[in-house]
């Protein structure tokens, strides 16, 4: 494991707060977190993006840049499902305990 990783550390699952803005005047935030997921032979790292704005209204993206080309449809949608199955594990694992 990398030791510059940080964050909470769930053994294979890991989130890190990487960046956070706060605009006291406008009172809206902005976090990004890498979630990280340690398969058997695979490592998936992806970043998670909240706002909130002054309603507090939760605003999440999730930035999928590197995911596989030249995939077929079905290829594609298991592909997405298993990536999305991953990252519910590392959300659940550090923020359910805390």
């Amino acid at each position: 494991m990398n030791n510059a990783w940080r964050g909470n550390n769930k053994g294979r699952h890991q989130a890190v707060l990487i960046e956070y803005h706060f605009n006291p005047k406008e009172k809206n935030s902005k976090s990004v977190y890498q979630l990280r997921h340690s398969g058997q032979k695979t490592v998936l790292e992806l970043n998670l993006t909240v706002e909130r704005n002054n309603y507090g209204e939760f605003k999440p993206n999730i930035d999928f840049d590197d995911f596989p080309k030249g995939l077929s449809d079905r290829e594609a949608m298991l592909k997405l499902a298993d990536w999305l199955h991953r990252l519910s594990v590392v959300i659940e694992d550090n923020w359910v305990t805390q």
